[in-house]
């Protein structure tokens, strides 16, 4: 049998490309190794579905490839956070146009400090034929986990102190939650210890508000704007788009 092999390497060599045979092998090989191998790293996030807040993330990255297919990962970091344009037209046009009886306004929870540990899992290899001479190996990937939040949340309907005739300060408040996130991605090796990720991370996480309110009141610029927590509030999905950088050693 090892005769044979030997035998017909030859003509299939000649039947395609010296370049083409060598990629594949690479490919199939995994020219770009990983296992028991440690990375660290970094990433920028931009919100894809800015409704009522917007959202910018800095991560950074640390991770164990256990194997070739599966890695331990934590990630790090604070997201600018802010209203949106529509936010902010809701809360100049509510006094005038807003119902007697009223409930705030879900998913205006803002998340800044972050941190999750999952696990990722990077079963597919393959190569991108870009340009003949420059072949770009690539590997995507599942990730799953969980961690702890810092929220804060500023109303646009409830005024707690007056600035003449418009607000002045709105309700404020902060906590400090559970966070889920999972993501789908790929990662491009540039060189053995260089790669560049990009992927779609959603993080998920409770949200909180307040229904039965009066609408006089809750304009009136007072402390206390009355009404109850609400008993359904849902969870809130925030949708990223990360770009990255792994350094893998």
């Amino acid at each position: 049998m090892a005769l044979l092999a030997l035998v017909a390497l030859p003509a299939l060599a000649e039947d395609e490309p010296e370049g083409e045979l060598v990629e594949k092998v690479a490919v199939r090989n995994r020219l770009f190794e990983v296992d028991d191998r440690f990375e660290v790293g970094g990433s920028i996030g931009l919100a894809l579905l800015t409704r009522l807040t917007d959202h910018y993330n800095f991560n950074v990255t640390a991770a164990w490839n256990v194997a070739e297919t599966f890695a331990i990962e934590l990630r790090a970091g604070y997201a600018y956070s802010k209203h949106t344009g529509l936010a902010d037209r809701i809360a100049k046009e509510f006094p005038a146009v807003g119902p007697t009886k009223t409930a705030d306004l879900k998913d205006l929870w803002e998340m800044t400090v972050n941190g999750v540990v999952g696990a990722r899992w990077q079963p597919i290899y393959g190569k991108l034929g870009l340009m003949a001479e420059l072949p770009v190996h690539f590997q995507l990937y599942l990730w799953a986990g969980g961690g702890v939040g810092l929220f804060k949340r500023d109303s646009v309907i409830i005024c707690t102190q007056k600035a003449g005739a418009d607000c002045g300060t709105y309700l404020n408040e902060s906590k400090v939650g559970p966070l889920v996130s999972v993501a789908l991605g790929t990662r491009f090796f540039i060189t053995r210890r260089h790669a560049i990720g990009l992927e779609m991370r959603d993080y998920s996480y409770l949200d909180s508000y307040l229904e039965n309110l009066d609408k006089k009141t809750v304009t009136a610029g007072t402390a206390n704007p009355g009404g109850t927590p609400a008993t359904n509030p849902g969870i809130t999905n925030l949708v990223m788009l990360n770009v990255g950088y792994q350094f893998i050693f």
